[in-house]
C-alpha cells in the first residue's frame, strides 16, 4: 500500500512538470541543470548583492505625517545625494499616482508592509494611446507633483510633449535607475529599465506586457496576477527588451503566476513576448523554480513579437543560449498545473 502511494504521488508530480523536461520543445524551451547552473540571481543583478532591506529604518516616510506622495519622497531621498542607501517607506493605502525613478548613483529601496504586500498599492490606469496634455492633466494637476528641476522632470516632460504617450510613459512604475530595490509592495504595470534592479516579496498585476524594459531584473518571491477587469481574458506578462548583447533580461525564480478568473478561465495568459524595439532587440528571460498556475497554453505558453515575429525556441543539444536566431525565453525546474 505504501509503495503504491509513492508510485501515485510520483505520477501525479510527473504530470504536473510534464512540460519541464530538458531541452524541451520548439515553443516551450526547458534549461538543463548544466546550463540552469549559469543563470544566477548574482548574474543577473552584475555583482550587486542587496542588502537586507530593515524595515525598522525609514529615511522618508510616505502617508499619514510623511509625504503625501511617493514621488516627493523620490525626489527628496536623490537630491539629498550620497553613495548610501536611502529607504522609503510607504505606508498602508492605494497611491493613484506615477513614480518615475530617473538615472542617480544614489541607492535606494522602496518597501510597504512587511509580509501583507496588499496593504500598499501604486495604481494609475491610463492607456498608451493618451496624448501628452491629456496624460499630463492626469499625471500632474495644477503641476503638484512634478516641478521644473526635480530629478525626474526630464522623464515627465518627455511625455508631456508628446502626440502619444507610449508604452513607458504609460507606467504606473518607471524605473532608469541601477541598484534599485522593491519589497512589500502591490505594482500594476511597472516598467523596468536600470541595469540592476531587484523586486522581493512584492505582488505585480496587469493585462498585457506589464513587466517590460531592457533592464538586468531580478522577480524573487513574487506574485504575478494578469487582470481581467478592462475586461478581458487574455494576457501578456513579461515583454523583455534585452539586447542581442546583453546575456541577461530577466529572471524570476521562486515566483507565482496565477490571473484572475476571465483569463484563468479561458487559459488566456502568455507568459512573454519579445519587445521588438530595434532590430538588435532579442529579449531575454529565464522563470525558474517557479509555480504556474492553469492559465497558460501549456504547449504554447509565449506570444509573437510585437513586431510579429513568431516565437522560435532552440532545442539543439548543443545550442549556444545566446543565438541571435532564437528567443531567449527559457524555463527550469517549475510546478504547477501550467508546469
Amino acid at each position: 500500500m505504501f509503495f503504491q502511494l509513492l508510485v501515485i504521488i510520483h505520477l501525479l508530480l510527473t504530470t504536473l512538470a510534464s512540460h519541464q523536461t530538458y531541452p524541451g520543445t520548439n515553443t516551450r524551451p526547458i534549461l538543463s541543470d548544466t546550463e540552469a547552473v549559469q543563470y544566477t540571481k548574482a548574474k543577473y543583478l552584475q555583482g550587486w548583492a542587496p542588502s537586507d532591506i530593515a524595515t525598522n529604518k525609514a529615511d522618508y516616510t510616505v502617508g499619514s505625517g510623511g509625504y503625501t506622495n511617493i514621488q516627493a519622497a523620490v525626489n527628496a531621498a536623490i537630491k539629498a545625494g550620497g553613495t548610501t542607501r536611502k529607504y522609503i517607506k510607504i505606508l498602508p493605502g492605494k497611491y493613484a499616482q506615477l513614480v518615475f525613478i530617473p538615472q542617480t548613483t544614489v541607492p535606494l529601496t522602496l518597501y510597504g508592509s512587511v509580509g501583507h504586500p496588499a496593504l500598499v498599492h501604486i495604481i494609475l490606469s491610463q492607456g498608451a494611446k493618451m496624448s501628452g496634455a491629456e496624460w499630463s492633466k492626469q499625471v500632474n494637476p495644477n503641476g503638484s507633483f512634478y516641478r521644473e528641476g526635480d530629478p525626474a522632470w526630464p522623464m515627465y516632460h518627455d511625455c508631456a510633449i508628446r502626440a502619444t504617450i507610449g508604452t513607458f510613459c504609460s507606467s504606473v512604475v518607471w524605473a532608469q535607475n541601477d541598484n534599485l530595490e522593491f519589497a512589500y509592495v502591490t505594482i500594476e504595470n511597472p516598467s523596468i529599465v536600470g541595469q540592476a534592479v531587484a523586486v522581493s516579496k512584492s505582488t505585480i498585476k496587469g493585462d498585457v506586457d506589464f513587466i517590460f524594459g531592457p533592464a538586468s531584473a531580478v522577480f524573487e518571491n513574487t506574485n504575478i496576477i494578469a487582470r481581467a477587469d478592462r475586461p478581458r481574458n487574455t494576457a501578456v506578462i513579461f515583454a523583455p527588451n534585452t539586447t542581442n548583447t546583453q546575456k541577461f533580461g530577466f529572471l524570476l525564480i521562486r515566483g507565482n503566476i496565477t490571473a484572475e478568473t476571465a483569463i484563468k478561465n479561458n487559459r488566456g495568459v502568455h507568459l512573454v513576448r519579445a519587445w521588438d524595439s530595434t532590430p538588435s532587440a532579442n529579449g531575454q528571460i529565464l522563470i525558474r523554480d517557479s509555480i504556474i498556475d492553469a492559465v497558460i497554453n501549456v504547449n504554447a505558453p509565449y506570444d509573437k513579437a510585437t513586431s510579429g515575429r513568431s516565437f522560435s525556441g532552440n532545442i539543439n543539444k548543443n545550442r549556444n543560449l545566446n543565438d541571435s536566431k532564437y528567443n531567449r525565453f527559457w524555463e527550469y525546474a517549475n510546478i504547477g498545473s501550467g508546469a
